[in-house]
């Protein structure tokens, strides 16, 4: 038998055991989705209250450390100027860490970015969006929770075509969420 042969045959049995053993450990993967509601400027480049976007994710959850997950969302939004009248398509990449500094069953503190994009048939708009916040997870069972968190975005300064204006801002916003743990 082959050395290369035989290492490859060590790898596969390993890496069987670790599946096995992730299952066995439970492994904290999550899938959900968070509707997110803001107050102030929103991502339109209106200042108002409304539904930002609905973002579904998927992540890694460890009770009483903290977790991080990955959201996208797509969809369209109508943006009407004097000149034009056009629909973006919008894609929105969102990454959210957070951390449990006193233990499970406690409130954790959060913090996110989230890459925004609309594509315009004439032009495109891209933005970032910082978020810092505190949030809380309400088990209904050993398999789902309910997420409420609360956050303040920071909108950095990008140019919008169709207002012809640079646009920066920000605003409060509550995510409203629910997560399941596919075992």
């Amino acid at each position: 038998m082959k050395i290369s042969t035989f290492f490859n045959i060590i790898f596969v049995v390993f890496c069987l055991f670790k599946t096995i053993n992730v299952h066995a450990q439970k492994t904290p993967l999550v899938l959900g989705t968070v509707l997110e509601v803001g107050s102030g400027m929103l991502d339109s480049e209106k200042y108002g209250t409304g539904i930002a976007r609905i973002t579904p994710f998927a992540g890694l959850w460890f009770d009483g450390l903290g977790f991080a997950r990955v959201g996208i969302n797509t969809g369209s939004q109508k943006f009407d100027s004097p000149e034009i009248s056009n629909e973006a398509k919008r894609l929105d990449f969102s990454i959210q860490i957070g951390f449990s500094p006193i233990g499970a069953e406690c409130p954790y503190i959060t913090a996110s970015f989230t890459k925004n994009k609309a594509y315009l048939p004439n032009n495109d708009i891209a933005w970032n969006e910082w978020g810092l916040g505190i949030g809380y997870k309400f088990l209904l069972s050993p398999f789902a929770a309910i997420v409420l968190e609360t956050e303040h975005r920071w909108i950095t300064k990008h140019y919008n075509s169709l207002q012809d204006s640079d646009v920066s801002g920000r605003r409060l916003q509550m995510n409203l969420g629910f997560t399941v743990n596919p075992y």
